[in-house]
């Protein structure tokens, strides 16, 4: 059954991008037709894909897309604009984004009030615990998101300004135009660029922000009480922000190691196994408790293979063999021997 799920939601994004071929055609309808549950996830991708103002989806709305709705027999949907949730399966949904989840992630749209009463329509990407997205942006723009992160934009993006802001981790190759330079906004952080690959880290519960600068050049600030302090970025220098000191640390670093975890992977280079932790909790969905200061410390360089069992990781951490690790459920307790 994954196997048709996973060829299925294929079909889906073949379709919604309009490079379906005609085999394929048939083939998902005959899908449609044979199965109430992938026709409920197909009603899904669609719905999402009526909000979208992007060109590619607007023009499917001719004779492609008749045609098949009416050999599965069905009318599509009018979703509403205000506080809606969808839930999405595996990578085929078609919003102001395209989103592609490799597990499950949550998009919806929400309206803020300003103090002049004028209400903002937003979209939000939202990636659970031990998940990761992949969203291409009304300009064309690629964001992968990490787990446990969320991503919010303006209904109007692109058309005057190209903003978004982040919390938690994302990695983006911007389409270049130098007309509308491209923002990130992250807490007390923004980071301006034009067309460029970085990725920036900004969890909540981490004491650090940290950008990488991959190719391209981008200008990092701090916003606080009316006033902005700039830092420029050249191709793999890494800019670390301490939230709590209020300082800035640059760094020459092989900055493509912070995107591996799109390739499930993480590269550390003399990270504590306190820092590791953190990382691991969010991708395997666990808690992890480090009963021993002495090992909290404990420094680590190399690659982990996130396709690998937890045990296995924390064993090749664990070179020396100093760790008395305990697994019970989704807890994991770590002491010195």
């Amino acid at each position: 059954m994954q196997k048709v799920k996973k060829d299925f939601d294929d079909l889906i994004i073949d379709y919604i991008s309009g490079t379906i071929s005609s085999e394929d055609e048939i083939q998902l309808t005959e899908l449609l037709e044979s199965d109430i549950e992938l026709k409920s996830h197909f009603n899904d991708a669609i719905k999402m894909r009526a909000v979208s103002h992007i060109p590619v989806f607007e023009a499917q709305k001719g004779a492609n897309y008749t045609k098949l709705t009416k050999q599965i027999r069905q009318n599509m949907p009018v979703i509403s604009k205000s506080h809606v949730i969808f839930k999405f399966l595996s990578r085929a949904v078609a919003t102001v984004a395209v989103v592609m989840s490799l597990t499950v992630a949550t998009f919806y749209l929400f309206n803020t009030i300003s103090e002049t009463n004028n209400a903002d329509l937003f979209y939000v990407t939202d990636v659970p615990i031990g998940s990761q997205s992949k969203i291409i942006l009304p300009d064309s723009t690629i964001v992968w998101l990490n787990s446990g992160s969320s991503l919010k934009y303006d209904q109007t993006f692109g058309k005057k300004t190209r903003e978004v802001f982040l919390t938690g981790e994302g990695y983006f190759e911007v389409q270049k135009n130098a007309k509308k330079p491209f923002y990130v906004k992250t807490g007390d952080i923004e980071v301006r660029v034009l067309g460029t690959i970085f990725n920036v880290r900004a969890y909540k519960e981490d004491n650090d922000i940290v950008i990488n600068l991959i190719s391209g050049a981008v200008d990092v600030s701090l916003h606080k009480n009316n006033y902005s302090i700039p830092f420029s970025l050249k191709p793999n220098e890494k800019i670390t922000y301490n939230k709590t000191k209020k300082t800035f640390e640059t760094k020459t670093v092989d900055a493509s190691r912070s995107a591996l975890w799109t390739t499930g992977k993480l590269c550390f280079v003399n990270a504590t196994l306190e820092q590791i932790s953190r990382d691991l909790e969010r991708k395997y969905n666990v808690k992890i408790s480090i009963e021993s200061e002495q090992i909290k410390h404990e420094i680590f360089s190399g690659s982990l293979n996130l396709n690998l069992p937890l045990s296995e990781n924390l064993a090749y951490i664990d070179v020396d063999k100093k760790f008395n690790i305990n697994m019970k459920g989704d807890t994991i307790v770590i002491k010195i021997k």
